[in-house]
Order: C-alpha cells, then sequence, then structure tokens
C-alpha cells in the first residue's frame, strides 16, 4: 500500500526521527497537536504483522509512505 501527497516534504532530520515515540517535528507554521505516537505505533502493527513500513520525501515535492506485507 502506498500514500503519496504533495505537500512540503520532510527534511532528514525529521525522516530520522519520525518513528521515535513522541517525535512530533513539523514543517509548518500552523500549531501542531498530538502526542507524538502516531508513526511508531504505526511502525510497530506494521512490523508486529510481518511487513515493513518505508517513506521517501523530498522537500517541496511531497512525501511517500509505503507499507509492504508478506502474503
Amino acid at each position: 500500500m502506498r500514500v503519496l501527497d504533495n505537500g512540503k516534504g520532510m527534511d532528514e532530520e525529521t525522516l530520522h526521527h519520525l518513528f521515535n515515540r513522541y517525535y512530533r517535528g513539523t514543517n509548518t507554521e500552523e500549531s501542531t497537536y498530538g502526542s507524538g505516537l502516531g508513526m511508531s505505533i504505526a511502525k510497530t502493527i506494521v512490523e508486529a504483522h510481518g511487513g515493513e513500513i518505508k517513506v521517501h520525501s523530498t522537500i517541496g515535492q511531497g512525501t511517500e509512505f509505503e507499507i509492504v506485507l508478506p502474503c
């Protein structure tokens, strides 16, 4: 499964920490709400099913998340 957007993209520091618990990196000017657990939980669930979650992002072009699960 792939989820893509054409948003602002993420820098290398954000990508490096994206799946860490409580990390709430953002490059928007708006207020950010949340606990910073969502991506960590998503990764844990995918890996519990033997899968892998990948993210590719380019500043100014957007972000792509890919979830690969075994058959």
